[in-house]
């Protein structure tokens, strides 16, 4: 996918990126609560770091997720056309 349709599918709004970094805030909170378990704080605060950058940047976490899958995406080879367009009857 490129990256103009990525921008497309997930471009928050202002709702969705104060929401965003309210849970990007609780897992922090989080991660700094769990501190006696060293590999669960690192997870956490990462996660929340992703988050927050996500939401001052204005992109989607999710994403990420979108490119590996797009780029793991095989090739058309057999020449069968995809269904981007709308299906007729």
């Amino acid at each position: 996918m490129t990256r103009r349709r990525l921008a497309a599918m997930c471009s928050p709004g202002t709702a969705e990126r104060i929401v965003q970094g309210a849970v990007a805030v609780l897992i922090g909170a989080f991660a700094l609560d769990s501190l006696e378990n060293p590999a669960l704080a690192i997870i956490a605060g990462l996660v929340a770091v992703v988050l927050l950058a996500g939401t001052i940047g204005g992109w989607c976490p999710g994403a990420l997720l979108a490119r590996r899958a797009a780029a793991g995406a095989e090739p058309n080879t057999r020449g069968i056309p995809e269904a981007c367009q709308p299906l007729e009857h």
